[in-house]
């Protein structure tokens, strides 16, 4: 375990509880207290808690009513601190908290997550090794019926079991990892009009300066996206998303955008029909909805290519993305 002097702090962003009822957050909340105490015994010291959301320095007294409300251990056990980055998106968030923590190893985690035991001192634990300068550790959806099943198999995170080979490979999960303080203070997520590109950006730049990305199995479960509405615009933007990362990381020309998006629709199409007829049964996922799971799932990748092809072309602009109001509750 990280020497107690080595202080540590934890970012809570809470741009992602737009999407969820605040039950579902008190789980998460109530499973990070869980997560302080185990570690507090181990020795570390009461950590700096940092709750940032994108309202105004007021707003800290409501969110800290209904913290207490749904969690009231985590007060207990840590010190709360609330920052605001008044219309900040979901990096913005991530970069703002980071600046109110005083540990020297900053835990990222996000309002929709929840710990499983032992998921906090999984973290910590490789930084004993003075070398180390980020931990990334272990996302997977979490799922009850045919959508959230179908979601787990296509979905960028890997499957809670037997999906050893994909998780070997995940990238860099903002929602659960670490860093030393000194790093991400001086590194923070670049600014991008992208949705989830920010994170691929700085892992570049981890990378880049000859650090690696020390995966562990520190495991959270991710709510399971929610609603038609959702799945049509996250499915879009999926696709843009994809063509902005192949402009930042190989070309900006548009003959070779344009075929990316073609070769991409290939890649995933194959990919959802392997993982969903390899996988469902890991799922819970009967037989007789395997055929329906596939087509949403080549939907959701169909979608995925328009965006792409559409953005590649120019046919839609480039503009920042924030989740739409007809979007709704996700």
């Amino acid at each position: 375990m990280v020497e107690e002097r080595a202080r540590y702090s934890l970012v809570v962003e809470m741009e992602n509880a737009k999407s969820i009822d605040w039950d579902e957050i008190g789980i998460g909340l109530k499973a990070l207290a869980r997560e302080i105490v185990a570690v507090t015994d181990l020795g570390l010291a009461r950590p700096k808690v940092v709750i940032s959301h994108g309202g105004h320095e007021s707003d800290a007294d409501a969110l800290l009513h209904k913290i207490t409300a749904e969690a009231p251990q985590l007060g207990q056990v840590s010190d709360l601190v609330f920052t605001a980055f008044p219309g900040g998106r979901y990096y913005d968030l991530k970069n703002n908290g980071v600046l109110a923590t005083d540990g020297s190893i900053v835990i990222l985690t996000d309002s929709d997550v929840v710990p499983e035991p032992g998921w906090l001192s999984a973290l910590l634990k490789p930084f004993e090794d003075p070398k180390i300068i980020c931990v990334n550790g272990y996302t997977y959806l979490s799922h009850d019926d045919f959508f959230s099943r179908t979601f787990a198999l296509i979905w960028f995170f890997p499957m809670a079991h037997g999906d050893g080979r994909f998780a070997s490979k995940r990238a860099m999960n903002a929602n659960n990892v670490g860093f030393r303080r000194e790093w991400i203070v001086s590194h923070p997520f670049p600014k991008h009009n992208g949705f989830k590109v920010s994170c691929t950006l700085l892992m570049r730049e981890l990378l880049r300066e000859g650090h690696k990305i020390h995966n562990v199995n520190a495991r959270v479960y991710h709510y399971s996206p929610r609603g038609w509405r959702f799945f049509y615009w996250r499915a879009l933007v999926t696709g843009r998303d994809a063509d902005r990362k192949f402009v930042a990381l190989n070309s900006a020309g548009r003959t070779q955008r344009v075929a990316k998006s073609f070769s991409r629709w290939f890649t995933m199409s194959w990919r959802t029909t392997r993982r969903i007829v390899g996988h469902a049964r890991e799922t819970g996922m009967p037989p007789w909805q395997i055929p329906f799971s596939l087509i949403v799932g080549q939907a959701f990748y169909a979608l995925a290519f328009w965006g792409q092809f559409s953005f590649a072309a120019g046919i839609v602009r480039d503009e920042i993305e924030i989740v739409p109001d007809y979007v709704g509750h996700s």
